[in-house]
């Protein structure tokens, strides 16, 4: 009869905090009694458990077993509880102090099957994380999940993978070597379905999402079926720079925390495009229990794409503008808040009107529904897209020997934002993308030249553009500027950025 404890985490919105597990074996009727807030799915664990250790061969007590888990206020909930709960009860009737010096030094994490084998979970970056900020010096995990793991630094935290619940107790006895994850093989070609140059007839739509792709700008695309909207919006992650080691680690643990299956790491933007019947929930985050991250987190790192945009209800679409501006949503609770991160780029497709009508003399329309359509994006979110542009069906051909590859604008795009980085970097600033900086800086600190700047205050005087249109507009002619290679925006440049923002169309440069 022994007393032994283990390690292992509970998942709070994206974060994981440390759980001990404690398992007390002792006098009394047989069976096995869990404690500690948990929820159904770690009390159903009591079964699973003592059938994977009796499959195992590695005996099950048969005494009363009492598992303790702490903090007690800290609501539990999850199958990767499994092995470190079935890990404490084989320490327990060791009795070894030795080993339950080594248990109690170790995090697991995994689902057991009836036979002892070990399945997926989910958050396993998380609870990297947190052994990390608790000096856990090692985290056990499933096999499954190593492609995940090998993002994590093994000079932090020592992560080794098993396939079995024999396994890791064969490593705890000392018996068996468990080996740390191998480095993952990122394979570009299996992240895009398509490349820029398959868009026919829309130079201009492609040149605007190239310009969105530079800043980090958030557009709308406006035209009729067929023109090419939807093509641009899914070959828009193919211009995109490769993700660097944070920014990968951060877009995978969401990924991982989605409860999704197995999460492979994340090395290019991720692309989130949800239906255009998306709730609330599922759109910013939330659901009943243990709040999850909405599509707005999925994309965080990566872009969002709401297709079909017209059918989505206003207040859902107006739940977005929190997210743009602070690039984190918050999922209130009665007793408690979580935040997810959503610094995502947002672009939007939608037809003209309902009939979608190239021009406005073939649209079949009546003038109050046509006025009407659109009407679900507010003037406030309408305000914070950086881009709004139009395509066009007439005037297509059936190839474009001219059009250019996703290879090669995503260098030009690379190219300027390195500029960007560079520039705002040798100023103390931490800001990635030209659409990320905020407005007071550029007005006071980052202004276009004289010319340029005398013009946007004539059209604030006159009420053509708002205060967050005149920092939409110096945005937008400084991303114009880095891909020009110039060294401060222009007239020029600032009549081009003002022209990105009318919904009668778009110029050509």
């Amino acid at each position: 009869m022994g007393l032994a404890s283990t390690r292992t985490v509970s998942f709070y919105g994206v974060s994981a905090h440390l759980v001990t597990v404690e398992v007390k074996i002792g006098s009394g009727l047989p069976g096995i009694h869990i404690v500690g807030l948990a929820d159904t799915s770690i009390s159903e664990a009591r079964e699973r458990v003592r059938t994977a250790i009796q499959h195992s061969t590695l005996g099950w007590p048969r005494s009363k077993i009492t598992i303790s888990l702490s903090p007690a206020s800290l609501r539990k909930t999850g199958a990767h509880y499994d092995l470190s709960l079935a890990m404490g009860v084989l320490a327990a009737a060791t009795s070894d102090p030795e080993l339950s010096y080594r248990c109690a030094s170790t995090m697991f994490l995994g689902e057991l099957g009836l036979d002892g084998r070990l399945k997926p979970v989910p958050g396993v970056l998380s609870a990297l994380m947190a052994a990390r900020d608790e000096k856990i010096p090692t985290v056990i995990i499933p096999r499954a999940n190593a492609s995940e793991a090998t993002l994590f630094s093994q000079d932090e935290v020592t992560v080794l993978v098993a396939d079995s619940l024999s396994e890791v107790w064969g490593w705890a006895i000392g018996q068996v070597g468990l080996l740390p994850p191998s480095s993952p093989e990122f394979r570009k070609a299996q992240r895009f379905s398509g490349d820029m140059k398959d868009v026919v007839g829309q130079s201009s739509l492609i040149k605007a999402a190239e310009v969105a792709a530079a800043g980090g700008h958030h557009m709308l695309m406006i035209g009729p079926p067929g023109s090419g909207k939807s093509m641009i919006a899914a070959r828009f992650p193919s211009i995109l720079p490769e993700l660097d080691s944070v920014q990968r680690i951060q877009a995978t643990a969401i990924h991982s925390l989605s409860g999704l299956g197995v999460v492979e790491p994340l090395s290019h933007a991720p692309f989130i495009a949800p239906h255009h019947s998306v709730s609330r929930a599922a759109l910013l985050g939330g659901g009943s229990g243990n709040p999850h991250p909405g599509a707005v987190s999925l994309a965080h790192h990566g872009v969002l794409f709401l297709d079909e945009v017209s059918e989505i209800p206003a207040p859902i679409l107006d739940g977005l503008r929190t997210a743009i501006e602070d690039g984190e949503v918050t999922v209130m609770r009665a007793r408690h808040e979580v935040t997810f991160p959503a610094r995502f780029q947002l672009l939007m497709a939608a037809n003209p009107c309902r009939c979608g009508a190239d021009k406005p003399h073939q649209c079949r329309c009546l003038a109050h529904i046509r006025r009407r359509y659109l009407s679900n994006i507010s003037g406030p979110l309408r305000d914070r897209l950086d881009i709004i542009v139009r395509s066009h069906s007439t005037g297509q051909s059936l190839f474009d020997r001219a059009a250019e590859s996703s290879a090669a604008i995503a260098e030009r795009v690379a190219e300027a934002r390195d500029r960007a980085a560079h520039r705002w970097a040798s100023r103390g600033l931490a800001v990635r993308v030209n659409a990320h900086l905020s407005g007071h800086l550029l007005r006071r600190h980052f202004p276009a030249d004289e010319a340029a700047m005398a013009m946007l205050e004539a059209y604030l005087a006159r009420g053509t553009i708002s205060q967050r249109g005149v920092n939409r507009n110096l945005r937008l002619a400084w991303t114009l500027c880095d891909l020009a290679g110039a060294r401060q925006p222009t007239m020029d440049h600032m009549e081009k950025a003002m022209a990105f923002h009318h919904d009668n169309g778009y110029e050509e440069f």
